[in-house]
This record gives structure tokens, C-alpha cells and sequence, in this order.
């Protein structure tokens, strides 16, 4: 490559920034991140203040499982156009009625003390939670769809640097607020600045040219389908799923898995079994099996197989350590304020940074150096929270953790998810990109919920070693899947 291409490389790169769809991806991607840590991280601080044990603030991360499990209810938002609201074009639809939900959500978090009751506060978390988690699915269908792969760079850059910043206002501004008027005034103001989202959702553009599958392939992929489906098998499945149902649980958790499991494979069963239903079989094996089946089709299974893997494994690290991280400045005794200059104000502008360079470095590099990048930032970075924790640090060991950790997610999360929009078919947008997220997020913040009693029974020390361990895995796949990227022809 000569100097004056790469030159004119850079110039474009940076004009890609102006384009309107650049812009409002911006918008966007802050009204994405709002809800986050005010379900989550600023939450769990709100609970530490209102005399909350450690144990249930760890549990209080299974909020965010809303965001996990949003694959199973986005085929709805990916294949139905809403009444009324679809008027607005379908993604814009769907955002629009979320962004209602998530401030109505955040205006009775506001009004509710968690010391009253944690479970009300769980509810209203959830409820919020859920959909935030809508609005991503559409926001991230939007971010895909309204731009050609020479702007996705730009796209994902933009969202996630508008993302940041709604992690700064929700966090460092909520905390500010609270430490000077009380939470109820900083969450009323979140709720007063969400409600912008409205206002951004009716002056966006949405693309109502996407390319669609056609109706043969549809035809085509619907009959295998249903072929290797029969009810027989059904039945089958049905059968053992009651019969699990029947084996006593050990706790709420398993009964409600095992109750959803039986209702899932009954639903099946019908759909397939029973011919007026089977409008109902073909609808949800179009919105449902056909993104799963299309990906391992365009890939290969043993190709498709690492991805999947990657994408399970790469975030385990970063959400398990996160969850633990409000409640151990408090434990080191900082207060809200210098938690939110240093952690949320310089340190969410770290990771803007991060993204940035990021962005840079996967055109010139590809994904797997920069997601191996991402991976050992973070893993140095959980090996100096583990010092830090056998002293009392002061503020400027705390900003070396902080700087490693901030800096590191840039790298890390923003190659990430342009990695997982490289992977969708447009096709198929929402359901396979909530797909991926489902992947990531459902085990880590599963394992994450845990956070809190393992802190109380190993200390925080070695708490942060385990989760630079438990990066490894992904390290190994990253490494797989190197070799791959440089098995591909170049182009």
C-alpha cells in the first residue's frame, strides 16, 4: 500500500464520521447505554447505601439476564411490524414503544426505596430491564441494517462512544446527583433525559429496502425443516420433559427451568402435531430455526462452532469482575464522588479511547489480534485489582486499575461487537445478532450472579484472580481463530 492510499485510506475513514446514519447511531447508542448501569452498577451502589447484603446485591446482577435472554422474544420484534407505531417503519416501531417502557420503568425505581422491600426494587428492575433489552434488539438491527459494510466501522464506533457516554451520565452523573440531592432527584433526572430517546426514535431514518430472503429459499429451508422435525420426535420430547418435570427441584430456579422447558417442547409439539396450528409451526420456524440453520450454512459447522464458542467465552471475564467493582471501592472506602470522577468520568473516557483505537486496529489488523488484545488488557488489568486488594491503595493505584480496566473494555468490547455484526445476515438481523448477545451474556452474568458470595467466602484477592483465569478459554479459541483469519484469501 503507497503512502498517498493509505493517506486517502485515513481521509475517508474520518469523513465517514459526518454521514447523518454515523451520527444518529450516536444518539442512539447513548440511549442503548442509559438504562445499563442504572439497572446494574449504579444499582448495586443504591443497595450497598440502602443496607443491602453483599449475597443479594450479587443476585441483583440476575437483572440483567433480561439483556441475555432478549434471542427468545426477537424473532417477534424481528419478523412482526407493530400496529400503529409500524407506521414509523419496523425498527423505529419497536424502539419507540421499548424507549415508553424503559421510562416508565426508571420514573418508579425513582420513587421506591429498595430498604422497603428488595424484591419490589427486583420487579421494577426487571420490568425496566426487559425493555432496555427490546430496544437494543431493535437499536442493534437499525445499527446493521441502515448502513453498507463500508460504513459498519463507523456505525459500531459511534454507538459505542455514544454507549460510553451514557455510562458516564448514568453512572457518574447518577452518582453525583445522589451524593449531593439523594437517589430519588437522580433518578427522576436519568428518567427526564431518557425521555429524549423519544424525540431521537422520530427524526431517525429507517432503510425499508432490506434485502429479504426469498420466498423458494424460504419454501426450500421449511421443508427440510419440518422434515427432520416429526411429531413422533416431538412427542418424544414432550414425554421426558414432563417426566423431568415430575423429578422434585432443589430450588425455584430449577422448577421455573424445568416448567419453561415443558411448556416450550408442549408448544412445539401442538404447532407441529395439529394441522390448523400449523400456520403457527411455519411462522416460528421462519422467524427461529431459519438464522440458526443460515448461519451454520454460510460457515461451515466447524467454523460456525468457533464462533459460537468465542462468543460464549470472550465476555466472562469483564461482566463476572464488573459486578464486584461498585461494592469494592465502597469496601476500600472511597466515596461516591471520587468513585464516579475516577472511575466513571476518567475512566469511561479511557474506553472511549479504547474504541477508537479499536477501530483503528481491526481494519489494519483483523479481529482476532484486537480481541486477544482486549482479552490480555483485562486480564493484567484483574491482576492489579488483586494487589490492590491486599492493601489500602490510594487514588492513584486506584486510576492504574482503573486505566488497564477502562482502556482494555474499549479494546475489547468494541472489537467484539463488530465482530458479532461481521457474522449476521441481513436477512436476518435482530434474531441472530440477539442471538450472539444471548451467547455472551446468558453464562457471564449468570456466573457473575455468584460474585457476591464468592467475594464473602475467598476475599477479594483471590476473587479478581479468578476471573483473569477464567479468560483463558477464550484466549485458546482467539488463538483458533487466527489461524483461521489467516487461512482466509485476501482480498
Amino acid at each position: 500500500m503507497t503512502a498517498a492510499v493509505e493517506k486517502r485510506g485515513w481521509r475517508l475513514a474520518i469523513a465517514s464520521y459526518g454521514e447523518r446514519q454515523v451520527r444518529a447511531l450516536l444518539f442512539l447508542g447513548f440511549f442503548s447505554g442509559l438504562p445499563f448501569p442504572l439497572v446494574l452498577t449504579t444499582l448495586a451502589l443504591r443497595l450497598k447505601q440502602a443496607g443491602i447484603d453483599k449475597s443479594t446485591i450479587g443476585y441483583f446482577s440476575w437483572v440483567g439476564l433480561a439483556y441475555s435472554l432478549k434471542f427468545f422474544w426477537s424473532p417477534v420484534v424481528d419478523r412482526l411490524r407493530l400496529p400503529l407505531l409500524g407506521r414509523l417503519g419496523h425498527r423505529r416501531g419497536w424502539m419507540l414503544l421499548a424507549q415508553i417502557g424503559v421510562v416508565f420503568g426508571l420514573a418508579q425505581m425513582a420513587l421506591f426505596d429498595p430498604a422497603a422491600s428488595a424484591e419490589h426494587m427486583a420487579l421494577l428492575a426487571v420490568f425496566t430491564a426487559f425493555c432496555a433489552a427490546t430496544q437494543d434488539i431493535s437499536v442493534d438491527a437499525y445499527r446493521i441494517e441502515s448502513t453498507g459494510p463500508e460504513l459498519q466501522a463507523a456505525t459500531t464506533a459511534a454507538y459505542q462512544m455514544g454507549y460510553q457516554l451514557a455510562l458516564i451520565c448514568g453512572g457518574a452523573g447518577a452518582l453525583i446527583l445522589a451524593d449531593q440531592a439523594g437517589w430519588t432527584p437522580a433518578y427522576l433526572a436519568m428518567t427526564a433525559i431518557m425521555a429524549g430517546a423519544l424525540v431521537t426514535t422520530l427524526l431517525v431514518r429507517e432503510d425499508h429496502t432490506i434485502e429479504r430472503r426469498s420466498a423458494q429459499d424460504d419454501l426450500e429451508r421449511l421443508t427440510r425443516t419440518t422434515a427432520m422435525m416429526r411429531p413422533p420426535w416431538l412427542l418424544l420430547a414432550s414425554a421426558l420433559a414432563f417426566a423431568w418435570w415430575w423429578v422434585p427441584g432443589t430450588n425455584t430456579f430449577s422448577t421455573v427451568a424445568k416448567t419453561l422447558l415443558l411448556a416450550l417442547v408442549g408448544t412445539l409439539t401442538l404447532l407441529r402435531a395439529v394441522p390448523p396450528l400449523r400456520p403457527g409451526w411455519n411462522w416460528l420456524t421462519r422467524a427461529v430455526v431459519f438464522p440458526i440453520v443460515d448461519f451454520y450454512e454460510r460457515n461451515g459447522w466447524r467454523a460456525a462452532s468457533l464462533f459460537l464458542l468465542l462468543i460464549v467465552t470472550y465476555r466472562l471475564n469483564y461482566t463476572t469482575m464488573g459486578v464486584m467493582a461498585g461494592p469494592f471501592y465502597l469496601d476500600k472506602g472511597y466515596t461516591l464522588t471520587q468513585i464516579a470522577s475516577i472511575t466513571k468520568l476518567y475512566g469511561i473516557a479511557l474506553t472511549i479511547v479504547g474504541s477508537i483505537a479499536a477501530g483503528v486496529m481491526a481494519v489494519r489488523q483483523g479481529f482476532a489480534k484486537v480481541l486477544i488484545a482486549g482479552t490480555l488488557l483485562l486480564m493484567a488489568a484483574n491482576l492489579v485489582y488483586a494487589w490492590l486488594a491486599t492493601f489500602q491503595p490510594n487514588l492513584w493505584h486506584l486510576t492504574l486499575a482503573i486505566s488497564l480496566d477502562n482502556f482494555g473494555n474499549g479494546v475489547a468490547g468494541t472489537a467484539f461487537i463488530a465482530y458479532m455484526s461481521s457474522l449476521t445476515n441481513r436477512a436476518y438481523t435482530a434474531t441472530q445478532y440477539a442471538l450472539f448477545g444471548t451467547l455472551w451474556s446468558l453464562p457471564a452474568k449468570t456466573i457473575a450472579g455468584f460474585s457476591g458470595a464468592i467475594v464473602e467466602a475467598w476475599g477479594y484477592r483471590d476473587f479478581f484472580i479468578y476471573t483473569a483465569l477464567i479468560s483463558l478459554p477464550a484466549l485458546a479459541l482467539l488463538i483458533a481463530l487466527l489461524r483461521h483469519e489467516q487461512r482466509q484469501p485476501r482480498l
